[in-house]
Order: C-alpha cells, then sequence, then structure tokens
C-alpha cells in the first residue's frame, strides 16, 4: 500500500482509472476512426497484469463474473467485488472531469482506489516498463484467450494533447531559392515568430523555399524505414502548412497530394502510416526498426470517461482517427531555434519545425 497519499498528473491518475474500468466492465469496445464504439466489437478482458516496480512484484487481475480476484507471485492476495470497484471509478472520473487539477495533484478517490487494488503506485516510471499494462484477451472468434498483448493507455481528460512534440531534432531545413537564379533582391525583415507573415513576405520578394535536408540523422533514418522519399512528403506538407492559412494535418496533404489523383495514394498512405507509427512508438532522436506491424494496442480514455480499444483488427481505424483529427502546431521559436535565415558552406537555409497537435480534445494523451 502507498506509505502516504500519491501525487500524479492526470495521464497517470488515468492510467489507473483505465485499469479500474476495464476491471468492471470486464473489458472494452474497439473503436471506429471517428472514435465512436463499434457495437458488435467487444473485447473482451480474462486477466490484466501490471509489472512491478524495483521493489514490487508483478500483480496478477483475474476477471471473475462478480468479483476480481488478486495474485502477485502465485500468491492469492485478495478477491474485491466489482461494485467496489464501479463506485471509486465513478467518483473518481467527476474529480478528473472537474478541470481543477494541474500538474500533480493528490487525488482521495484515486488513493482508495490504490489501495483497494494493492497497487503501491499509481504509474510505474517509463525506464521500468514497456507497456502500462499487459492484458490477456479472449479472442472473439475462437474464444480461446491471447498471449499477453501490451497496450499503452491514451487519455483525453487533459487539454488538448500532442502527437509529436517538437524539439531541435524536428526541424526541417529548407534552401532559400531566388525564383530567378539572375536576380537576388534582400530579403524581408522577419518579425519574431510570425512565421506564416515572414514566409509571405519571402515569397513576394522573389524567393521560395525547397527542402534541403532534416536537422536529426536519426529522425531521417526513422522517415526512410517508411519509405525512402517519405522525409521529401513530410517537409512538403509542413511547408505548405507554413505558407498557408490552415494547420489541419489531413487539409495540407491534400493540397500537395490531391486524393483524386493515382499519384497521390501512395504518399496519402505513407503519411497516415506515419502518424500511427509515432502514436506507437516512433520517436525522432531514438533508433526505431521500422516495423509497423508491431502494433502494441492502445487504450484511449474517452473526455466522458468511456475506455475505447484500438487494436489489432482495427488498425487502419485507429490510423483514419488520427489523421482526420491532427494538426500543426508552431512551437517557441526561441526555444527549438527555427525561422531565421542564416548561411552555411555558401547557402542560405531555414529552419521550420514540425510539431503535430490533435485539434480538439478529442485527441489522445501520450503522457
Amino acid at each position: 500500500m502507498p506509505s502516504e497519499a500519491p501525487k500524479a498528473n492526470l495521464g497517470e491518475w488515468s492510467e489507473l482509472y483505465t485499469l479500474g474500468y476495464l476491471l468492471v466492465h470486464g473489458g472494452a469496445f474497439a473503436a471506429d476512426e471517428n472514435q465512436n464504439a463499434i457495437a458488435d466489437n467487444f473485447h473482451k478482458v480474462l486477466k490484466i497484469f501490471l509489472a512491478g516496480g524495483k521493489n514490487s512484484p508483478e500483480i496478477e487481475y483475474l476477471i471473475d463474473k462478480s468479483s476480481i480476484d488478486i495474485s502477485s507471485e502465485g500468491k492469492a492476495v485478495s478477491s474485491i467485488n466489482r461494485s467496489e470497484i464501479r463506485q471509486l471509478i465513478e467518483k473518481m472520473l467527476a474529480e478528473l472531469q472537474d478541470g481543477t487539477r494541474k500538474g500533480t495533484f493528490l487525488l482521495p478517490t484515486g488513493t482508495e482506489l490504490l489501495v483497494l487494488l494493492h497497487k503501491k503506485r499509481v504509474s510505474a516510471s517509463s525506464g521500468e516498463r514497456e507497456n502500462d499494462l499487459e492484458i490477456i484477451l479472449e479472442d472473439p472468434a475462437t474464444k480461446v484467450p491471447s498471449p499477453k498483448v501490451g497496450f499503452s493507455i491514451k487519455s483525453q481528460l487533459g487539454g488538448r494533447s500532442t502527437l509529436l512534440n517538437a524539439s531541435a531534432a524536428t526541424n526541417f531545413i529548407y534552401k532559400v531559392t531566388p525564383d530567378d537564379l539572375s536576380i537576388r533582391n534582400s530579403y524581408p525583415e522577419f518579425q519574431h515568430g510570425k512565421h506564416r507573415q515572414n514566409l509571405k513576405s519571402l515569397y513576394e520578394s522573389g524567393y521560395h523555399l525547397e527542402f534541403f535536408k532534416m536537422a536529426n540523422e536519426t529522425f531521417y533514418n526513422n522517415l526512410t524505414l517508411l519509405d525512402m522519399q517519405f522525409p521529401n512528403y513530410l517537409a512538403r506538407i509542413l511547408l505548405n502548412s507554413y505558407i498557408k492559412q490552415d494547420d489541419s494535418f489531413s487539409s495540407n496533404t491534400f493540397q500537395i497530394f490531391p486524393e483524386d489523383e493515382n499519384s497521390s495514394r501512395q504518399p496519402i498512405f505513407k503519411l497516415k502510416e506515419f502518424l500511427g507509427a509515432v502514436a506507437m512508438g516512433l520517436r525522432p532522436s531514438s533508433v526505431w526498426d521500422g516495423d509497423t506491424t508491431k502494433f502494441r494496442g492502445i487504450l484511449v480514455v474517452k473526455i466522458d470517461g468511456e475506455v475505447l480499444f484500438y487494436y489489432l483488427y482495427n488498425r487502419k481505424n485507429f490510423e483514419e482517427h488520427l489523421f482526420s483529427n491532427l494538426a500543426f502546431e508552431r512551437p517557441s521559436t526561441s526555444r527549438h531555434k527555427y525561422g531565421s535565415i542564416y548561411s552555411q558552406d555558401g547557402e542560405d537555409l531555414i529552419k521550420l519545425n514540425l510539431q503535430i497537435r490533435f485539434i480538439s480534445r478529442r485527441g489522445i494523451d501520450g503522457n
């Protein structure tokens, strides 16, 4: 049991809420591309496993008809009536939804649930786990228990969430090129943080931008595993988002790769695959193996508290949901050092930063 009332952020408390939700409901419905429950696709959960920390063993929760049997290291710990958990998660949800809690905070009902479920901490550190929890499901066709499947939990209960965070590694570098190579007008004076206005002035002065390279070699290598041309695809729609009065990821994609043109099919497919890969663990500064078939499950906590599955059978729905609900965002100019023209090896260059955020609170939070 926790030695004192713990503090955690909203995403971490959401993990505990999700555990309680699955134990109460015995599973959750699959979600479609619009994040609606698929009524005839319920994922029945048989067991849930939580990795222990350095000083605590793994905990196993066996879901029975009316009770939850808890064990650790093969020894029975407790048996709890599912109705007890239901009462706590209903109160817990109301507390998480009230909008008053920021940063890390105490949550009395959360602490009660920790004690009831024999958990010592709200959330294990990311260094101690690959997944938020592991689940054994009942196969919907054969009714046979699945192997353990790792799931990550993404919460909408907080503010508008980010899919891909900005960093120096997410800078794309473009050449500043004269429209007429025989004429080099002076550059307009840029205003700090006024990216669209600055680029409009630059283009009106007789220049355009051409993708040159990515600032981070690891991110570049990760993207080329999707397709050798993929960095160029992403660079083109990123630039378009800085030039046009439109931040929508899908809208910028269709402006560069018109949906009705056959040549656009492959870039659009890869851009959707990229979003799914980011949600499933592709990071700009970490080497990625490029295997998009390693689809771990995702559990989404909706604003209303409903928990939904994105899993093997509806991975494409997940990618479509991301594609339709994301937008480019401009992060701090000074922090990420982009948006100004500079010279290097005889070339005039400019960096534009990539950050991708959900359009509304219907997005998922990567904690």
